[in-house]
């Protein structure tokens, strides 16, 4: 029996499906599998630069594994597009001061699971929220590269988070 199990018996409560998705270890090991198959050692201490060469090393990475919308969304992909899923908001995270929400679920066509639809939602003045799901469409096939696009996302929020933070202080 896991640790999970044993709460749940424990507590008399069932673990939901958000709950199950949004819990921390389980986005961290799902991040780093992602980070492992792309070659990332670390996220780094600041946003990707703009036209960094590891931005450039992994435009083709990220392209070869998500050409399309319909192959990130194919079963056969479910756990990479959940590891790049996380991965992006483990950035985001980091430095837009961006939180993973659940948003309302909008049928299995305009998310990546069966159950849970996750945001985030930003620490800026707007606090917008985007979902998994429309980050990864906007992205796909970006003139740019989908990971250059990701990195120049990640540099506008933080951006926009800086701003924030600097007008409460």
């Amino acid at each position: 029996m896991g640790d999970d199990e044993q709460l749940t018996m424990d507590l008399g409560v069932e673990r939901t499906e958000w709950g199950k998705w949004v819990d921390p270890e389980r986005r961290r090991a799902q991040a780093q599998k992602f980070m492992d198959y792309a070659g990332i050692h670390e996220i780094p201490s600041e946003p990707w630069p703009e036209d960094s060469p590891e931005v450039k090393r992994l435009d083709p990475i990220v392209a070869e594994l998500f050409p399309d919308l319909a192959t990130a969304m194919g079963p056969e992909n479910a756990d990479m597009a959940d590891a790049f899923i996380c991965f992006m908001g483990e950035c985001f995270i980091r430095f837009a001061g961006a939180e993973w929400i659940e948003y309302e679920w909008p049928g299995e066509e305009f998310t990546f699971y069966p159950q849970v639809n996750p945001a985030l939602k930003f620490d800026t003045y707007d606090e917008d929220e985007i979902t998994a799901w429309y980050l990864m469409k906007s992205m796909i096939g970006h003139p740019d590269g989908m990971f250059s696009d990701l990195a120049e996302t990640i540099r506008e929020y933080a951006g926009y988070h800086i701003e924030k933070r600097d007008g409460e202080a």
